[in-house]
């Protein structure tokens, strides 16, 4: 008989789906079946940011190291291999699906893997879609919601325009925390260092994501001299733009200078610019998200009606129709997609902030909620 999701398997019935010759792979969080008729991951229910299992009602996540075994049944061939090619035949065995609850191994539907991260010849992480994909209900019980300690502060926004350089104080602390990493001083290289700038990177020195993993601030030692005796000292992550600045200002204007609209000022100065810089980018790389590049005009409204409006002009990148909301452990980001669709990004401190935003019915392209 076929299996569906809500099935309950005993683990031995379960590992017996992966056929004769089986080779157990244990990774944390989860153990993995390779037999001869098929690959079977029982995972451990749970939450874990870097532990295998379920991550959303879509996406599996295994974390690794995993031994070369799954990454040639994935692939066909190690990444070493000089047969490896991201173009080549996957085997096209299926991949079982399972979380351990006490009742038995709750199936959940079949994997396809989507992409996988490797370091030195070793595969040390990989995403697979969850077909079909998984009702409310039945995350639930694999995925049990959680409550945070806390949530970020959100005293920083009453100093947006008051003092935008102690508003970035206050956000980065609530919401950027501090690594063992430390990046040392910035040096100035010869260059003035606007004090919006020299917080901005005192704040970075152990917080080396505040730079940018989307978009990036250089250091100084990086900047380099451009026409009109501007700075570069930031640009997009695949030089799309540069961000450029006079460093005889002590809270100077930020230029942007792009392809297709060549150099223009951004809205807000130095000290304003980096703080947007900030929230943008802890937005972009928060782990928890809901995003969709096609959205209609009355789903946006529907999650910003529950959010605050952030009260600056809008952000240059990637076009003039960018505004930002807020809401205590959320921060979200909508633009015009020009096919009169809106693009909306969110990202939050913790996946419960998220949980409101399910029964909202918006076609979410992403959801960790």
């Amino acid at each position: 008989m076929p299996l569906a999701p809500h099935d309950i398997l005993t683990e031995q019935a379960a590992i017996r789906l992966a056929g004769d010759d089986t080779v157990v792979c244990e990774t944390d969080g989860a153990s993995i079946f390779l037999g001869n008729d098929a690959m079977v991951i029982i995972a451990e229910r749970g939450n874990g940011l870097d532990v295998s299992g379920v991550w959303n009602s879509r996406r599996f996540h295994l974390h690794g190291p995993l031994v070369e075994a799954v990454g040639v049944r994935l692939f066909g061939h190690p990444p070493t291999s000089p047969q490896w090619s991201w173009a080549g035949r996957r085997d096209v065995r299926p991949i079982h699906l399972l979380t351990r609850l006490p009742a038995g191994c709750l199936y959940l539907g079949l994997g396809k893997h989507e992409q996988s991260h490797h370091s030195n010849g070793v595969m040390i992480s990989a995403e697979l879609t969850i077909t079909p994909e998984l009702t409310g209900d039945l995350l639930d019980r694999v995925r049990p919601p959680t409550e945070p300690d806390t949530l970020p502060d959100q005293t920083w926004l009453a100093n947006i325009q008051a003092s935008p350089t102690t508003a970035l104080k206050q956000f980065v602390e609530g919401w950027v925390p501090e690594t063992d990493e430390d990046l040392g001083e910035f040096s100035s290289s010869g260059w003035t260092l606007p004090e919006p700038l020299t917080a901005f990177y005192r704040l970075a020195r152990r917080r080396p994501a505040l730079l940018g993993q989307q978009n990036f601030l250089r250091r100084p030692e990086k900047w380099e001299l451009a026409h009109d005796g501007l700075i570069e000292f930031g640009h997009e992550n695949q030089g799309g733009f540069i961000w450029l600045f006079d460093p005889s200002d002590a809270d100077p204007v930020v230029w942007i200078d792009q392809d297709d609209y060549g150099l223009r000022p951004e809205h807000e100065r130095m000290s304003g610019f980096l703080l947007k810089f900030a929230v943008y980018e802890t937005m972009m790389n928060a782990h928890y998200k809901a995003l969709s590049n096609e959205l209609e005009a009355e789903h946006v409204e529907t999650v910003t009606a529950r959010l605050t409006p952030l009260p600056w002009k809008p952000w240059r990148w990637p076009n003039d129709s960018t505004r930002f909301f807020v809401a205590p452990g959320m921060i979200a980001e909508v633009t015009d997609s020009g096919n009169g669709k809106i693009s909306m990004w969110i990202g939050a401190s913790h996946r419960s902030v998220l949980r409101p935003l399910r029964d909202l019915e918006i076609p979410w392209t992403g959801f960790d909620g």
